[in-house]
């Protein structure tokens, strides 16, 4: 519950210290996923880094919503415990296709999803949080669990499927989840009518919502986390370099250049900014959106480190196809995002006008059949963003 001031109206909630120091958590897990990417990404590495990048933000969201809804009643022994297991998470990543190290990161993560799952008993209530549908399923899990059993070649498409599972109940569950919750719970006291615990009463089942506003902060957070991430591989390859001269400077330049259009596009800006979209209503496909997007950006802040390494001669035709298509499908999962919430037609196509460019010119470039150099790629993704930067919605039709 919100405060209130002195006025009668509700104080507005900001991210605690506890949430703050949490979120460094994630500071570590992006920074090793990236590296997946950063060394010749091929489709494989690609698909590896979306699997463990999915069940890291997943880990992360679980825990996340957990403190939105229940507020100042949030468990800082279970922040700690999320972050243990998140971490170990993150050391694993590095050598994940050894199986003593891959069985280790699944194994936290079903850990983190059980003990998440457990929160939402309140005392004697069982929060019902319909805008998060994973917090009373756990089927998602289950491939997982199996994986840890499973030949090694199916591992990696159980993880997958398990993913998959829980992108479809994030998206398409329906609003009566307290009434078909409270029929499992009878079903299980029918099926175990002398089991543990069947003396003791149902759980009263209580709907919780998600605060909006303070949801999408921590959201736009998580964001920034993945751009520092950009930040800081653009820095680390500068330093790299033996002889600093002008593409160097030039190609750093835009790099960081992009990075901070994408921060206004992407945090700061109410049209098309994840924490606003969050506010303005559908939190659960506005989540599902936020995943794909800062994957995308987190693949290209691998890129951009890539660009600044090589700023002195083409760029490797792997890392230009990482880069444009990191930023093409950031755009694309935005648009999708932005869509539901236009109430005109006029409105919908003036976003399609400035974010189908974007989208576009990223895709052509990747599919230029000659090398280019460093610089002018990152340049002509520099321009893209600029481009869909200029979209107003109040603008429009």
């Amino acid at each position: 519950m919100d405060a209130e001031d002195g006025t009668g109206a509700a104080a507005e909630r900001h991210a605690g210290w506890n949430e703050l120091f949490f979120d460094l958590i994630a500071v570590a897990g992006v920074g090793q996923l990236a590296h997946l990417l950063h060394t010749g990404p091929d489709w494989g590495a690609v698909g590896l880094y979306g699997l463990l990048f999915g069940a890291f933000w997943l880990s992360w969201a679980c825990f996340t919503v957990y403190g939105d809804v229940v507020a100042e009643r949030t468990s800082s022994f279970a922040l700690f415990v999320a972050m243990a297991g998140m971490a170990v998470m993150a050391a694993a990543v590095e050598g994940v296709h050894e199986s003593a190290r891959a069985n280790a990161f699944a194994l936290a993560y079903v850990l983190l999803r059980w003990y998440a799952g457990r929160l939402w008993r309140q005392g004697r209530s069982l929060l019902v949080v319909p805008d998060w549908p994973i917090a009373q399923y756990a089927a998602g899990g289950v491939p997982w669990v199996v994986s840890l059993f499973a030949p090694e070649g199916w591992r990696y498409w159980l993880w997958g499927a398990g993913l998959l599972v829980d992108a479809l109940l994030l998206a398409a569950a329906r609003g009566d989840d307290r009434e078909r919750i409270a029929a499992r719970w009878r079903a299980r006291q029918r099926r175990h009518p002398g089991g543990p615990g069947a003396d003791r009463p149902l759980p009263e089942l209580r709907e919780a919502e998600v605060d909006a506003a303070h949801l999408g902060e921590r959201l736009g957070l998580f964001m920034v986390i993945v751009l520092g991430e950009g930040v800081i591989q653009v820095i680390r390859a500068a330093s790299d370099q033996e002889h600093w001269d002008a593409r160097l400077a030039w190609t750093g330049l835009a790099a960081m250049t992009l990075l901070a259009a994408l921060s206004v596009l992407g945090v700061r800006r109410g049209a098309v900014a994840f924490p606003q979209l969050l506010a303005g209503g559908r939190p659960r496909w506005v989540l599902l959106c936020h995943a794909l997007g800062s994957a995308a950006l987190a693949a290209l802040a691998a890129g951009l480190g890539r660009a600044v390494e090589h700023a002195g001669g083409p760029l490797p035709d792997d890392t230009r196809r990482l880069l444009c298509a990191a930023l093409a499908g950031y755009f694309a999962v935005t648009a999708v995002a932005v869509l539901p919430t236009l109430d005109t037609p006029g409105r919908a196509r003036g976003l399609l006008a400035h974010f189908a460019p974007a989208v576009l010119l990223p895709l052509l470039l990747a599919l230029l059949p000659v090398p280019l150099a460093a610089g002018p790629v990152v340049l002509l993704l520099l321009l893209a963003t600029l481009w869909a930067r200029g979209y107003r919605p109040e603008r429009a039709g």
